[in-house]
Parts: C-alpha cells; sequence; structure tokens
C-alpha cells in the first residue's frame, strides 16, 4: 500500500490527480518526481537548443507532463513533436507554459532544508522507496533514479554527496550500477548505503575495500540511518 501521510500541495496548474493515478496515489513517490522534473528543467531555454536536442528535450517533457499532469504543456509539446519545424512562436509558449510550470514547483522545492546533503536513491522498488522517503525527505535533497541510465543523468547534472543503493532487486543489482557508475562519475568518492542482507556485508567490503561503505536492512530504522548519514556528514568536514 503506498504512503499518502505527506500533505500535498493545492496547484494551480497542475492535475496532480492524474499524476496519482500513474503512481498508485504514492503521493511521497508524485512529490519526489516533480521536484526531479524541477531541477532538471528548472534553467532550461529550448530557444537555444538545437534541432535534433530541441526534439528529445521535448520529447522528454512530453512524457513527463503526461505522467505528471501537466496537461497544458503535454498539448503544446504534442503540437511540437507534430510539426517538422515549429515556429518560434511555439516554441516560445512552449517555454512560457514550462515556467509557469516550474515556477509552481519553486513554491514547493526551493525551501532551504536543513542538511545540506543531497541524497541519491537508486532503487526500482516503490514500497522501499517510499519507506526511504518517509525518512529522509523533511532533512535531505532526495533525487531518484530508477535505474542506472537516470543515475547517470543526475551526475552529470546534479551534486551528489551520498548514494543508497539496493545490493540486489529483480532487474537491477546495485552492485553492477555501482561499477558502471565507477567508470563514468565520481561515484568512488562519494559514501554509499547499500540495502543488503547481514550476510552479504563482508562480500561488498572485500570488493570495495577503499569505499566508504555503510548497510541498511528492511524494515528500515530511522534513527539508525540518519545516524548514518550523519557519520558520513562529519567524515567529509
Amino acid at each position: 500500500m503506498p504512503s499518502n501521510s505527506r500533505s500535498l500541495p493545492i496547484f494551480e496548474h497542475i492535475n496532480s490527480d492524474i499524476g496519482l493515478k500513474y503512481l498508485n496515489g504514492n503521493i511521497s513517490l508524485y512529490l519526489n518526481i516533480l521536484n526531479n522534473f524541477f531541477k532538471r528543467y528548472k534553467d532550461l531555454e529550448l530557444i537555444n537548443l538545437r534541432k535534433e536536442e530541441l526534439y528529445n528535450t521535448i520529447h522528454s517533457i512530453k512524457g513527463l507532463s503526461s505522467t505528471l499532469g501537466m496537461t497544458h504543456l503535454e498539448q503544446i509539446t504534442t503540437q511540437i513533436q507534430k510539426e517538422k519545424n515549429p515556429s518560434i512562436r511555439l516554441i516560445d509558449e512552449c517555454s512560457k507554459t514550462l515556467q509557469t510550470n516550474i515556477q509552481e514547483l519553486n513554491k514547493i522545492f526551493s525551501s532551504t532544508k536543513k542538511y545540506i546533503s543531497n541524497i541519491l536513491i537508486i532503487n526500482n522498488e516503490p514500497n522501499e522507496i517510499d519507506e526511504l522517503m518517509e525518512i529522509l525527505d523533511d532533512d535531505f535533497d532526495i533525487l531518484l533514479a530508477l535505474n542506472r541510465y537516470e543515475a547517470l543523468e543526475i551526475f552529470e547534472e546534479e551534486r551528489v554527496d551520498l548514494v543508497i543503493l539496493h545490493t540486489q532487486l529483480d532487474d537491477l543489482c546495485g552492485i553492477s550500477i555501482f561499477n558502471f557508475l565507477k567508470r563514468h562519475t565520481n561515484i568512488k568518492d562519494i559514501p554509499l548505503i547499500f540495502i543488503t542482507k547481514e550476510d552479504n556485508e563482508s562480500e561488498i567490503k572485500d570488493i570495495y575495500p577503499q569505499q566508504n561503505i555503510s548497510f541498511i536492512y528492511r524494515p528500515f530504522q530511522r534513527d539508525k540511518l540518519i545516524k548514518q548519514i550523519k557519520i558520513f556528514n562529519n567524515l567529509k568536514s
């Protein structure tokens, strides 16, 4: 069952009912995806993009706006996709509509957090994501990646201070993701918290003897998780 203990803001330009329908009513996950949308597109200037880059960006915005309930933005991006050479007027209208949504999200997501740390959660299991969000979202800026490629994109665009990932889900292996990101990012310099079984600890420590690693188990305990993160924060200071 998705958690609905977090309150949902009243939006003027976003139909949250549509977004919650896609996410089975999971408010925490919906707000986190909105936050990722805000961070990704808040400084975007469509008019400066090359044609191929523009179409790729419009394609991404269209998919997200459909999922998140940004109906006007979805309509304009759909229209741009249908035209081989969209007019400057249409691109400008899309930019203004995007900024309208960004400004609304800015009121929610630009507040100062208690801690500076940005935490990247790499996970595709909704219940685990929801549990971690319940524990962390009030005190940290949370970034969410459902796979290695989304994680790579976040590393390219955001500062990541700490990573939480699962050693093994059905189709998401944390160890293989770490090895992938190690080749393309600075993850080797960043503390990791693995969601794992106790009998996997020594094996992972042997693989990564130089890495700052900690472990958590389900059900997650808030005090223990926060304590581990504070230890990593102290090591960084």
